[in-house]
């Protein structure tokens, strides 16, 4: 999970704010789910959001291998699950289904429900656990500020801070076992799947290669174009080939790179 920074507001389509301002007015508890389901105009910003991460998802960086990309709601729009059950009276962020600071560019493996063999269900979909329910906002006159969600948030630095990278091509929590920050940690890797469907293999196999050239190729142009390439923020899984090429710091010329 690589930093999301929005500079400032996106090149949104004519006359979105208006058409969104008039759909957002309109929605009511009762009838949410049927009007949303007619009305998902965030769509018209996959684009720009694609933009921002190089066409990657902003919670695994993978961008052709882990399926297309959603626009997900980071604060659920329709309801809330936490550990897979439903909360009892919850709306959802329904107000905020049209607030594009709430979308998060998604691969459909880390948004949607999806179960393995031994029956482990992954993927974003409506869970949204926070660490004290009572300060959940249930309202659209409420505050978010005192929420603390369990899912990591691939728009805030120190969020995406807490997962490490190791060669294995596992990501791991970055912080020690008992606290709430691993917690988070844990959680996020363990929904979203990030170790599942062969990825750390992948990332393991792609690495290979690169450790190959460090070692044979060593500090020549080609090499170190190779492995810039690897570092640039539109690179797949850009976070693990970073930590991965850092275990070479020994080596002048690679720490230079970093």
């Amino acid at each position: 999970m690589r930093v999301i920074i929005f500079a400032g507001p996106p090149h949104l389509p004519n006359g979105w704010n208006k058409r969104v301002a008039g759909l957002a007015a309109q929605i009511t508890y009762q009838g949410r789910a049927l009007f949303l389901r007619k009305h998902a105009s965030w769509r018209a910003l996959k684009s720009w959001l694609s933009n921002a991460s190089s066409d990657k998802c902003w919670y695994c960086e993978a961008k052709s291998g882990r399926a297309p990309l959603d626009v997900d709601h980071f604060r659920p729009k329709l309801g809330v699950t936490v550990d897979g059950r439903r909360l009892a009276g919850d709306t959802g962020y329904y107000w905020m289904a049209y607030d594009w600071l709430n979308f998060r560019l998604s691969c459909q493996r880390c948004n949607r429900p999806e179960g393995d063999q031994g029956g482990t269900v992954r993927g974003k979909a409506s869970e949204f656990p926070l660490e004290d329910e009572l300060t959940r906002c249930n309202t659209p006159g409420g505050s978010l500020a005192a929420e603390r969600p369990r899912f990591l948030d691939p728009c805030v630095e120190s969020d995406c801070d807490l997962l490490a990278h190791g060669i294995d091509g596992e990501v791991k929590p970055a912080v020690e076992d008992g606290t709430w920050e691993f917690q988070r940690a844990d959680y996020t890797i363990r929904q979203l799947g990030l170790n599942a469907f062969n990825t750390p293999e992948i990332r393991k196999k792609a690495w290979r290669l690169l450790d190959d050239l460090i070692h044979l190729g060593g500090n020549r142009p080609e090499v170190v174009d190779h492995l810039e390439q690897h570092l640039s923020g539109g690179q797949e899984y850009s976070s693990f080939f970073r930590s991965a090429i850092g275990t070479h710091r020994d080596k002048p010329w690679v720490e230079s790179l970093l």
